[in-house]
């Protein structure tokens, strides 16, 4: 299998964008946070995973930032908006101008999926045009080192008290970590590998009843698995799926047998 080479970018450095409507929040400061967790994620799923900087406290030209996704196969800058009005509450990825690679199909989900996770008005593709080609700096770059899909995801406004305060709990950008690297990792058809539960595979965490469908489906030859998915289902790590490993999984579900 595969593996894929991920980048983020935290947006800003230091005390950098603060909010108007909430004390304490800045903007680099979370968007730093939320690239660690999401860094953590990425990297239970088995991603490469490079960051823009290394250092919260110094800046790094955009172009230069976008530059360092050259070989990554999904560029990610991480930002809240700012705006004049205060009730302005949704989520906006800015993806390539022209559709590059399809890469508004991503951002649609990353879109939709963020704005759920923090219970915006909505979640939207936008993209901006400038006399360089990509308007953004970070974009710019990350096309020119032809990275294949690139993307500034804004979570939503800081200018929003709402959204400041949801954005200030770290708990809250665990989940959104975990949102995201669930989408990316639904893109490029990734399982959950790190901590991987035996006999989980269809990778959402638990062994469930629809794991033991599918490990009875591969065994009857119904169903074929792929190379990590065969990993996962051969709970007795025999190097084989057999009937033994259906019934061992079959009797984990039931609570009769711990793997």
């Amino acid at each position: 299998m595969k593996k894929y080479r991920i980048t983020l970018d935290a947006g800003h450095y230091a005390d950098y964008n603060p909010s108007t409507v909430l004390k304490g929040y800045w903007e680099s400061r979370r968007m730093w946070a939320l690239c660690e967790m999401l860094a953590e994620e990425l990297l239970k799923y088995g991603f490469e995973v490079n960051k823009t900087r290394t250092d919260e406290e110094k800046d790094l030209d955009v172009e230069d930032r976008g530059r360092a996704a050259r070989g990554s196969d999904l560029f990610v800058s991480l930002h809240s908006n700012a705006c004049d009005t205060e009730s302005v509450d949704y989520v906006c990825v800015f993806g390539a101008y022209d559709d590059l690679n399809g890469s508004w199909e991503l951002g649609g989900r990353l879109a939709a999926a963020v704005s759920e996770c923090m219970g915006c008005t909505g979640g939207y593709v936008k993209t901006r045009r400038g006399r360089r080609g990509e308007y953004y700096g970070v974009l710019r770059g990350a096309r020119e080192v032809e990275c294949p899909l690139y993307y500034i995801i804004e979570h939503s406004f800081h200018t929003n008290l709402r959204a400041s305060k949801w954005l200030m709990d770290d708990s809250n950008l665990r989940k959104l970590a975990r949102v995201e690297a669930a989408v990316i990792a639904a893109h490029f058809g990734v399982l959950y590998v790190a901590g991987q539960v035996k006999g989980d595979v269809n990778g959402n965490g638990v062994l469930d009843a629809r794991d033991v469908a599918m490990i009875k489906r591969a065994v009857l030859g119904t169903l074929t698995l792929n190379d990590e998915q065969l990993k996962i289902a051969d709970v007795d790590d025999d190097g084989r799926i057999t009937a033994k490993d259906y019934a061992m999984a079959k009797r984990a579900f039931l609570g009769t047998h711990k793997l």
